[in-house]
């Protein structure tokens, strides 16, 4: 007797995927720790960060300029010392260009992670907002100005304290009457700071504030009255 056959159709078989052979896993290894090391060695001693604006030392070491300067400036005349070796070093200092463009290079690819390139993603936008921030300050704008000044004065967003320049900027954004610059030119007036102390030119400069609608310099003003002091007779009333 003759039987029938059925055929089944074939179901094709999924194959696991391909582990990753022990050698390319240690290959991986290998090549995060090569970039963790080339990392490690462009942080800045003294910051402890990727540095943004990187210089060469005479110790040769790689510094986050703004730090190395702060540093040379709190050591005594003319002993200065490296702060990695504590050797004597001189005071040059050599643009780091090719360390900038590698950091950058190895940020943006994705080959450096974690905290370190975290904090220097935020400085770069840092920098280049403060970029515009200057260009518009230099283009007259008012505001601007007042802005940069006030970032001078507190050494933040990509800035070191520098007393001088922030009293530049604000006193240019007064010359142009605009009411946030006058009162804080007239503060730095009043304190001398960035500047050499004038009791008249402060008050001057709230009472020109004063007069464009400023409830602060008024209120300045009101009380010098009120205490007798910047030059004004004690008033109470």
């Amino acid at each position: 007797r003759v039987h029938s056959s059925t055929k089944r159709s074939a179901t094709p078989r999924t194959m696991p995927p391909k582990r990753a052979s022990s050698k390319e896993t240690q290959a991986e290894k290998h090549y995060r720790e090569a970039i963790d090391e080339v990392a490690e060695e462009y942080v800045c001693p003294i910051t402890a960060e990727l540095p943004i604006d990187p210089v060469t030392a005479e110790d040769g070491r790689c510094y986050e300029r703004c730090a190395i300067e702060e540093w040379f400036a709190r050591q005594p005349q003319p002993q200065l010392k490296s702060p990695v070796t504590n050797e004597p070093m001189g005071k040059r200092l050599l643009p780091a260009v090719q360390v900038r463009n590698t950091l950058k290079r190895l940020v943006e690819s994705g080959a450096i992670s974690g905290s370190k390139a975290d904090a220097w993603k935020k400085a770069m936008a840092e920098e280049a907002e403060l970029a515009v921030l200057r260009q518009r300050a230099e283009g007259g704008d008012a505001k601007a100005m007042t802005e940069l000044a006030f970032r001078y004065r507190n050494g933040k967003h990509g800035l070191k304290k520098d007393a001088t320049q922030a009293f530049l900027w604000m006193k240019r954004a007064a010359d142009l009457k605009e009411n946030e610059g006058l009162c804080a030119c007239a503060n730095f007036y009043l304190s001398g700071e960035g500047v050499e102390r004038s009791n008249s030119r402060g008050i001057a400069m709230l009472a020109t504030a004063a007069a464009l609608g400023s409830e602060y310099a008024c209120g300045v003003l009101g009380r010098a009255n009120q205490e007798g002091c910047y030059g004004f007779d004690k008033n109470p009333q």
